[in-house]
């Protein structure tokens, strides 16, 4: 009796383990024939770009907006079980930081090969699909007001003639702020350009928290000038307001916005998909139409976005100062305590 009892109970524990396996591989070939995307964004316009995308493939995409900052964060804590597919837009340091974390899976798309090496991951990690320009956006009324001269470079920001007319955002806070910084440290060299920064903020007389903050700031005649993330945007937004935008002659500060498959991803084949799709000359407009930025690839800009080859970019080192981020955030809180 104990001899079948002990039988019974074998044969029912392999009935349940054979039944738990069927939905678990019914599962997995579901997910790999869905028609579906789960995303994590932080770049503009993504109902515009899952439409369009949705309309091109027939691939639907969930998307959750958030900062670049919150989507490592996520990845962070979801690294053993991940809950999402893609990561698309934000700051390709964050993404520098993702790959050294394990957090992203390498993809080399074939188009991503008309993308400059400089925009994209040597191992195909994250590919950039857009940068993010710096550059000044000029209140032309209050300039006129004050009897100024538009700027034409960053030397000519350190001038006395701005004195509280300028608008900066905080480093502490803002990508656009911390590549303004780094960036002139990178052409200048620390030394010159720690000293070109101490004249430059003595024309500040606070910092805001956002990168978008003083483009805000120059539209309503606040100030007259405001260090931006592609100005553009707000001449293109604003047809009428009497902004000018300025990228400066001594050279243009400016970061790629990438997208990257995460490790783990339950659609790695969709996923493949979104980015062929990105850097296609079809997705390359439809993410101007969506969010103006300057491309990634040589594709023709809509009305107001400037080309790459028209800008003076500077050859910034995304890597170098991605790592050097926290020495070189307690040296500027050292010297301008002021905003802090």
């Amino acid at each position: 009796m104990n001899h079948n009892v002990i039988r019974l109970q074998k044969i029912a524990l392999t009935v349940l383990v054979l039944i738990a396996l069927l939905p678990v591989t019914a599962c997995s070939q579901d997910t790999a024939g869905e028609k579906v995307l789960s995303m994590y964004v932080a770049y503009g316009g993504p109902d515009i770009i899952a439409e369009e995308f949705e309309k091109a493939t027939g691939i639907k995409i969930e998307l959750l907006t958030m900062s670049s900052g919150e989507v490592l964060t996520r990845l962070r804590a979801e690294k053993d079980n991940p809950r999402t597919d893609i990561w698309f837009g934000g700051g390709s340091d964050a993404f520098i930081q993702a790959k050294e974390e394990n957090l992203i899976s390498a993809y080399s798309s074939p188009n991503a090969e008309s993308v400059n090496p400089a925009f994209r991951d040597a191992d195909g990690y994250w590919t950039g699909v857009s940068l993010v320009v710096v550059g000044f956006l000029v209140n032309n009324n209050r300039l006129a007001d004050k009897g100024l001269d538009v700027p034409e470079t960053w030397s000519d920001l350190s001038s006395p003639d701005y004195k509280d007319e300028l608008m900066a955002s905080n480093p502490n806070s803002s990508g656009t702020a911390y590549t303004t910084v780094s960036g002139i440290l990178q052409v200048m060299g620390e030394d010159k350009g720690w000293d070109f920064l101490e004249d430059m903020y003595e024309n500040i007389p606070f910092l805001e928290k956002s990168g978008s903050a003083p483009a805000n700031k120059a539209l309503a005649g606040e100030f007259t000038i405001g260090i931006v993330p592609d100005p553009h945007n707000s001449l293109i937004n604003n047809p009428d307001a009497p902004l000018t935008g300025v990228f400066p002659g001594d050279g243009v500060l400016a970061w790629p916005s990438p997208v990257a498959i995460v490790k783990g991803a339950k659609h790695p084949a969709n996923a493949q998909k979104f980015i062929d799709w990105c850097l296609s000359p079809e997705g390359q407009q439809v993410l101007m139409q969506a969010s103006p930025r300057v491309p990634t690839t040589n594709v023709e800009t809509i009305e107001g976005v400037p080309k790459l080859s028209e800008l003076n970019l500077v050859a910034y080192d995304h890597l170098k100062w991605g790592t050097e981020r926290e020495r070189v955030i307690a040296e500027f809180n050292r010297r301008f305590p002021q905003y802090q």
